[in-house]
């Protein structure tokens, strides 16, 4: 597995694999299920678009040519700090704990600490035992 910075030509060569990755998250919540690909794709493209403005850093997991996993995060104003807010971290399904996640977020946290920002904001919307045994991982 490589792990690599994502460019707004890497995302678009990716999008399909991202739209996925949101779609698929989305669809996962039962409130949502008349979420369509269509919504998922603009999504992809405001990403997409931030990425363009310099507004946010991104990473890209890879394994054999294909997108396994991506995180996107932008540096935000968190109780009077400046941090870095980590907006989505997906990895596909079959490709979870194997240290995709945990490489992911270390790019963050490296580009961070370049960045001379103290810490880093993550939050999750479900607790699953994947989500919080993961918190746990990235903790150490």
């Amino acid at each position: 597995m490589k792990t690599e910075a994502l460019t707004p030509e890497l995302a678009r060569k990716y999008k399909t694999e991202i739209t996925r990755f949101y779609f698929d998250n989305v669809r996962s919540c039962r409130f949502l299920e008349h979420y369509t690909w269509e919504e998922a794709e603009a999504k992809t493209e405001g990403f997409i678009d931030h990425l363009e403005n310099n507004e946010c850093i991104s990473f890209g997991a890879f394994e054999n040519g294909e997108m396994i996993g991506f995180i996107w995060a932008y540096p935000h104003k968190f109780r009077e700090e400046n941090r870095m807010y980590v907006n989505e971290i997906r990895v596909r399904e079959g490709c979870r704990h194997k240290g995709v996640g945990k490489s992911l977020l270390s790019a963050v946290e490296a580009k961070t600490k370049e960045m001379g920002l103290p810490a880093i904001y993550l939050t999750q919307r479900r607790i699953t035992k994947s989500a919080w045994a993961f918190m746990r991982i990235a903790d150490t």
